[in-house]
């Protein structure tokens, strides 16, 4: 019954994702476009090209499936978290998972999400242990019973200790003393955290207190200290670890699910930055010529040459890279290179044009015939190539992270997964296996949409002779 429950709620999750990939995001950009006077509308001819790229039904649902799974990753933080989507007790209530999923978003500083223990009646001062109190909620006698069980611990061990360590005579020297009395005030401090406990129970016997945690209640970082087994554990439905944990204990379904989104949103950030300057450059190089594009054509020619992936490595092992950090490297050592070379070639294909001349001759800028007249007819090359370049960058932060010059150490990824896996593929083959067909299977719906794209844009199709 609780699968089936965990089912339903990941089909909701879902369905919600697709909705608002469908739906609600294009409609929210059409009219973030609209307010800033940017028209809507395609010409006649791209809209063939997506008709066409609508038909061709492999590309186009593989489109679909990979910006579901990557809008509905942004959620993330409220639906595979092991911090509670609400949290009360005893009138005090908070939202920890959705401040921590808002603080994803909030670039104007930092919205703590944590709820300490003594506000929430644990003993500590540390986190709130979520999945516990989940428990408690869900059936308040478990409060009372390890209350109970707490207390009778306490006693055998006290009079265990006692039975080996009587309390000392008038003749027992002043470190016996001491060391006796000091055993006594651990007993007794560790006495006094059952008021609260008694409390708890209490409370949580009241139903003052209430726990709703996400579908999965099970952060990346997070430790499985409640498996029966030492870490790595394997994959078991029955346990609640359905692709087991790696070396360290955290489990790999979340470490999977947030490297995903790391992953595609490294990949698109690179893209679309390396991607703009890139056509600039051409774009200049392309519609100016002469000196301008012979300069800058050589100085592309010798930044191509110097090996990326090595600058970056001898970078990270001097300073650990952020995720900015890295996307920054990628973007000015290595993204923006291959573009630049189409882009030239279609600007100046295009500038011999009629419409070209016949705007340099009615005085339109320079400026505005780049950007209005030859780069909407320049954009072909860059649309086929995007998705493969997407593969690319994907596969380029996976090798850095499994070679360990990529992304900090407890970022959930792929690679590190993968140079786990590799050290224990004989044992635990799941480390390799899990991230292998994860990494498979989006690079062949990437390269899918890219093939898909490169047939719809082809300008072939639209060309024929009547």
């Amino acid at each position: 019954m609780h699968l089936v429950i965990k089912l339903m709620e990941l089909l909701v999750v879902l369905l919600l994702g697709t909705l608002l990939t469908t739906r609600g995001i294009p409609w929210l950009l059409a009219r973030c476009l609209n307010v800033v006077g940017v028209s809507t509308s395609f010409s006649p001819v791209t809209e063939k090209r997506i008709r066409r790229f609508k038909a061709i039904r492999r590309g186009y649902w593989s489109f679909l499936l990979i910006s579901v799974l990557f809008v509905t990753s942004f959620f993330l933080e409220l639906t595979v978290n092991s911090k509670a989507l609400r949290i009360s007790y005893d009138g005090r209530t908070a939202y920890p998972a959705v401040r921590e999923w808002v603080d994803l978003f909030w670039v104007f500083g930092d919205i703590s999400s944590f709820c300490k223990k003594s506000d929430f009646g644990q003993v500590g001062d540390s986190e709130v242990d979520y999945r516990q109190f989940a428990r408690y909620a869900a059936e308040p006698s478990l409060a009372r019973s390890e209350l109970e069980k707490a207390k009778s611990d306490l006693a055998a061990e006290r009079s265990a200790y006692l039975a080996k360590n009587p309390e000392p005579g008038a003749g027992a020297s002043q470190y016996q003393m001491r060391r006796h009395q000091r055993q006594m005030e651990k007993f007794a401090k560790r006495s006094e955290g059952f008021a609260m406990l008694e409390k708890t129970a209490a409370v949580f016997e009241g139903g003052r207190a209430s726990c709703w945690m996400p579908v999965y209640p099970v952060g990346p970082s997070d430790l499985r200290y409640d498996l029966p087994s030492n870490p790595p554990n394997r994959p078991s439905l029955e346990q609640g670890a359905p692709f087991g944990t790696d070396l360290s204990g955290r489990d790999v379904l979340p470490q999977m699910l947030y490297g995903f989104r790391i992953s595609i949103a490294f990949a698109l950030v690179v893209s679309v930055l390396g991607y703009a300057f890139g056509i600039l450059v051409g774009g200049v190089q392309g519609y100016y010529g002469g000196w301008i594009d012979i300069f800058t054509q050589r100085f592309v020619e010798i930044w191509g040459s110097i090996p990326f992936l090595f600058t970056i490595m001898i970078i990270a092992s001097m300073v650990q890279p952020s995720f900015w950090m890295l996307t920054l490297l990628m973007v000015v050592l290595t993204s923006w290179l291959g573009i630049t070379y189409y882009v030239r070639a279609e600007f100046y294909r295009e500038k011999a044009k009629d419409y070209v001349q016949a705007a340099i001759g009615s005085g339109v800028s320079d400026w505005r015939i780049i950007t209005r007249h030859i780069l909407p007819n320049a954009l072909v090359p860059v649309v086929t190539f995007a998705p493969f370049g997407i593969v690319a960058y994907i596969g380029s932060l996976v090798s850095l992270d499994f070679l360990g010059f990529g992304l900090p150490p407890g970022t959930p990824s792929w690679g590190a997964l993968l140079r786990q896996g590799l050290e224990n593929v004989k044992f635990y083959p799941h480390l390799t296996v899990i991230p292998t067909v994860a990494l498979a299977a989006t690079l062949y719906t990437v390269v899918t949409i890219g093939e898909a794209v490169r047939e719809a844009f082809d300008p072939k199709v639209f060309s024929r002779l009547r």
